[in-house]
């Protein structure tokens, strides 16, 4: 397919994976223009006797930088927006960066190149507004009022120092270092330590139970693959505890007293029925999250689309990119990391590309949803949400379109998002 809008010729070759090469052609006078705005840059920047910075004539610049440098830093500025001018006049949608192969640049000549680019697939939504997923509904009873007062006694319990050895249910103020070779992962300051296996991390109980006050202990600990930090799952490291002393925590009796001390109620039946009301409230927000939860994977996994490969790069390079930062607030380098886990990039790469192609695919499939429901953004909603994130920084006015975009995308995804929920729930 050839076009010649605009004064560009371009040509669409459609590969297979989404890929899209262009060669476009611009007539002669693109260059000229282009190297007058280079040569007038590079001129502000010589020093030629007898002119001042930026006003010798076109002609000594050429001559004082030479054809290939004055050539090269047009092609720079020009092929970039050629490229974006022909991108505009196909109505492609890229996905990635582009990759030019530079042809023709001489003067008097069209100017040439073919670019090489993924583009956003056509997304197979299926017969999507038939899509039904059962929402959960978590029943409160008895034992978790029970469990959530035995919170409040804990909370309103007493502490007193013993001089026996550490047991379950113990409170140890002590300091508890985690190191993986010489790194520092976490701990060095002083903290209250509840001995509940329910709680801690398993094995660390059990490796503190008899200690007394002034006892050192070093021990290897496995990090559990549900660890909060996710870098860490399934790490071993190894910690250093020092106890400074041991309490014995007193349950307060239950009863109308503990309710008044909580705040909420004067009796315990009335605070049964607050706590009650917060338990079921709580898992009804929880069984939504679980509803939303399995809605877009269904939808997800519904779509019929072939991934471009870049996005799905794309997307491991922004995990890989936000895992080193997180690593890096705890103190622990990506390279450390790796040589601790005993993996490499390309081991780390494919281990999550399945979990990155998901999020593609959704991301995908909601973007085809919010086009197939003709949903919109308010451009005020989108302001608002600019101006919220932007709070507190200098942005620079390419800095805020970029956020602007990026804003508008997210929000779109949202409504699109909540539209599934919609149809799920039977209310297409």
């Amino acid at each position: 397919m050839t076009t010649a809008t605009s004064e560009l010729s371009v040509f669409v070759e459609r590969k297979p994976g989404w890929i899209v090469e262009m060669t476009v052609e611009a007539p002669p006078g693109e260059l000229d223009r282009a190297l007058g705005e280079a040569g007038r840059k590079l001129g502000a920047r010589l020093r030629i006797p007898g002119f001042r910075p930026g006003k010798a004539p076109a002609g000594l610049v050429e001559r004082a930088v030479g054809w290939e440098a004055l050539r090269n830093a047009a092609a720079e500025e020009l092929v970039p927006q050629l490229y974006a001018r022909a991108v505009d006049q196909e109505h492609l949608d890229p996905v990635s960066d582009p990759s030019v192969t530079l042809g023709t640049v001489e003067r008097g000549q069209p100017v040439k190149f073919t670019a090489e680019v993924a583009v956003r697939p056509v997304v197979d939504l299926a017969d999507y507004r038939s899509l039904r997923i059962e929402r959960p509904h978590t029943e409160i009873g008895d034992a978790d009022v029970d469990s959530a007062l035995e919170e409040v006694r804990r909370r309103f319990s007493d502490l007193a120092e013993v001089s026996r050895p550490a047991q379950a249910g113990d409170v140890l103020r002590c300091t508890l270092v985690m190191r993986r070779g010489e790194e520092v992962l976490s701990g060095g300051e002083e903290r209250d330590l509840e001995l509940d296996r329910d709680r801690l991390v398993p094995g660390l109980v059990d490796a503190l139970i008899g200690l007394v006050p002034g006892d050192e202990r070093r021990f290897p600990l496995a990090l559990p693959a549900d660890y909060p930090q996710e870098e860490l799952r399934g790490v071993t490291v190894e910690a250093d505890a020092h106890i400074l002393d041991i309490r014995e925590r007193t349950l307060p009796p239950l009863d109308d007293a503990l309710a008044q001390r909580d705040g909420s109620a004067d009796t315990l039946e009335e605070m049964r029925d607050r706590y009650r009301e917060r338990l079921v409230e709580a898992a009804a927000q929880t069984d939504e999250e679980h509803f939303q939860s399995d809605v877009l994977k269904a939808l997800r996994d519904r779509v019929k689309v072939d991934l471009p490969a870049a996005m799905v790069e794309r997307e491991l390079d922004r995990e890989l990119a936000s895992m080193e930062v997180r690593l890096a607030e705890l103190g622990l380098r990506f390279d450390r990391y790796l040589e601790y886990t005993g993996g490499s990039v390309e081991k780390l790469r494919a281990e999550r590309r399945p979990a990155a192609a998901d999020s593609v695919r959704l991301e995908l499939a909601l973007g085809a949803l919010a086009i197939a429901e003709q949903i919109e953004v308010d451009e005020l909603q989108v302001e608002h949400e600019v101006d919220r994130i932007g709070a507190g920084r200098r942005l620079s006015g390419q800095d805020r379109r970029r956020l602007h975009a990026a804003a508008h995308v997210d929000l779109l995804r949202r409504a699109a998002a909540e539209r599934a929920c919609e149809i799920a729930a039977g209310g297409a």
